[in-house]
């Protein structure tokens, strides 16, 4: 770092000190790219459209019925051709009225069927017939979701005496001062953007403003979250919350996990026979392996790099998907540290402050989390 307080109400950019430190720690937010710019303490960002595939029947039909009951009604539109996880037959659907669809049973030389309470149904395609006009297709206007922005602050002091003494150990005192602050910054920061409940006092600005992290967004009842209900995790867990995922257009790419469920998914490969779960990786400069993926079991083979971050609760899994996250800086507001010597002091203060946000693109559809997860 530059050192360079011989000069008053110096203001000296951070955020790449930020950056080394947090790329050598092994934490959370050092998978988290640091990205954009957030120009309002509510920082708003345009989801992405996750196209729904698929939803289950309310209620068991008889083959003869020709109005079948959906979950959610609003997937659905005239001319689809539907089909059900079990089941052979093939419905095209003719016209919907809130959550009730009325369908051609049999479509396509398909045999009518019974059909139980919540089997998929699965939306196979919309067909065109030949010298068709333009017509409007189910389309959803992109929403918005939003975070507040969090003040990180930490200010050092060094005495004159420690500052002009000579140091065996250290070159400049107050540069390391400031170097530790940063430290315990990026640690807040890595329990913000796990733990973070989003919160604003809008009445009153002075109430310190909190930004919402992984947990707050993906632990919803309407998102991907399996409760292990106080039993150990498996590999079945994790892949049945993989194809949760898959099913709604997400694929993650980094499983975090505390110590106890990162020993826990190492030990998978002990009981998995010649077709390890887990992949390890041997390095040229330390003998043995260490566990870095989790091998889903789906066909497209989806990989999940394991983070090992010792602030993760013990009884929960992550599975995230990095391309839809990102720590955003406040505009002019990234890392910095500033002057803070009152005049005529006999010291050197310096305050380090940084404004930063958490972005978690489609919370409920690309990521999922394993909780209540219990010992052997």
């Amino acid at each position: 770092m530059i050192t360079t307080y011989s000069f008053q109400n110096l203001r000296r950019d951070l955020s790449d000190v930020l950056l080394t430190i947090i790329e050598k720690t092994p934490t959370f937010i050092s998978r988290i790219p640091i990205v954009g710019r957030a120009y309002h303490h509510k920082h708003e960002w345009v989801e992405d459209v996750i196209e729904p595939t698929e939803d289950a029947l309310n209620g068991s039909i008889i083959n003869s019925d020709t109005s079948i009951d959906v979950d959610d009604g609003s997937k659905f539109t005239s001319g689809m051709i539907l089909g059900f996880a079990g089941y052979d037959e093939q419905m095209k659907v003719t016209s919907v009225a809130t959550n009730t669809l009325t369908v051609t049973r049999g479509y396509g030389g398909t045999t009518a069927v019974a059909m139980d309470d919540n089997t998929v149904v699965k939306i196979l395609y919309t067909p065109a017939a030949e010298g068709s006009e333009a017509g409007d297709n189910i389309w959803t206007e992109p929403g918005t979701e939003y975070n507040y922005t969090q003040i990180f602050t930490r200010t050092t002091r060094v005495s004159n005496t420690a500052k002009n003494s000579r140091h065996l150990v250290f070159e400049d005192l107050i540069d390391r001062s400031v170097r530790d602050a940063i430290v315990q910054l990026s640690m807040e920061m890595n329990f913000a953007a796990i733990y973070g409940r989003r919160y604003a006092n809008t009445s009153d600005p002075a109430v310190p403003r909190t930004m919402g992290g992984v947990l707050y967004y993906v632990d919803d009842s309407n998102g991907n979250v399996k409760d292990a209900s106080s039993n150990p995790l498996t590999s079945t867990m994790m892949n049945d919350l993989l194809e949760d995922i898959a099913k709604k257009g997400g694929q993650p790419n980094l499983l975090l996990a505390g110590t106890k469920q990162a020993r826990k998914i190492s030990s998978f490969n002990l009981t998995s026979g010649s077709t390890p779960i887990v992949r390890t990786r041997y390095t040229d400069t330390s003998t043995g392996a260490a566990v870095y993926e989790f091998i889903g079991d789906l066909p497209l083979g989806m990989i999940e790099t394991i983070v090992l971050d010792v602030n993760m609760p013990d009884d929960k899994v992550l599975f995230l998907d990095t391309k839809r996250l990102a720590l955003v800086p406040m505009d002019n507001r990234s890392l910095s540290d500033f002057d803070a010597t009152p005049s005529g002091a006999d010291f050197t203060a310096r305050r380090v402050l940084g404004e930063y946000t958490l972005e978690i693109h489609n919370a409920l559809q690309a990521h999922g989390l394993i909780k209540n997860i219990g010992d052997e």
